[in-house]
């Protein structure tokens, strides 16, 4: 539950527990976003052992949001989520995202051990390179194959191919363009559209990842 340890007043920070963990508000949110109904709806759908070893939520805009182009961020146990949101639904989902991080190094051998999400994956990378191509693009240069994050894969995405057709090519592929860029955003985004509305699209786009994803939601 939502344990309140001191209300936020002017310029300092607002500190909470929410589900036992250490919830720090460090700057000030726009007024139509609304921290108490944010953590009650994640708090209703996410099952107790996803926090298991979550160290903090830290909510507060950092220069590296800027620098990344970013909304959040997952290291060392902690989630880093930006104050500067445009509704609950945009702190829900960005912190739904970060969450799927964590359960992701909870659960690493019963999220990856059986190979069927990268295989999944890489059949989607698979179509999305033939996509590409059939907009003319040149993609040899560039492993589709690859899991990890890659840096220029990256570059190639989001600023040769551009948002626009980015979307375009990723439609009934992949659950938006994001989790296209690596097999763990692949997971990530997974995460956050089951837990944020689009359980339907995910298990009619990624039913490997949704079936896993189910799985570890009823793990005991």
């Amino acid at each position: 539950m939502i344990d309140y340890i001191t209300e936020k007043v002017k310029d300092t920070p607002r500190y909470f527990r929410f589900g036992g963990i250490d919830v720090v508000q460090g700057d000030d949110l726009p007024d139509n976003v609304n921290m108490d109904a944010v953590f009650r709806t994640i708090e209703a759908a996410l099952p107790p052992h996803f926090l298991r070893k979550l160290k903090g939520v830290k909510i507060k805009h950092l220069d590296f949001f800027n620098d990344r182009n970013a909304s959040a961020f997952y290291k060392d146990g902690i989630l880093h989520i930006t104050s500067d949101q445009d509704s609950n639904n945009d702190l829900i989902n960005d912190i739904c995202h970060e969450l799927g991080h964590h359960v992701e190094e909870l659960y690493p051998s019963e999220i990856y051990e059986d190979t069927e999400v990268a295989e999944e994956f890489l059949r989607k990378r698979k179509q999305l390179k033939s996509e590409i191509q059939s907009e003319g693009y040149w993609v040899s240069e560039y492993n589709f194959q690859e899991l990890a994050y890659n840096d220029k894969f990256d570059n190639f995405l989001y600023k040769r191919l551009g948002k626009t057709m980015l979307r375009m090519v990723t439609a009934g592929i992949f659950i938006r363009p994001y989790a296209s860029v690596s097999l763990r955003e692949y997971f990530a985004t997974g995460f956050e559209a089951y837990y944020c509305g689009n359980k339907e699209s995910l298990h009619k786009v990624s039913p490997i990842l949704y079936k896993k994803i189910d799985t570890l939601h009823n793990l005991v």
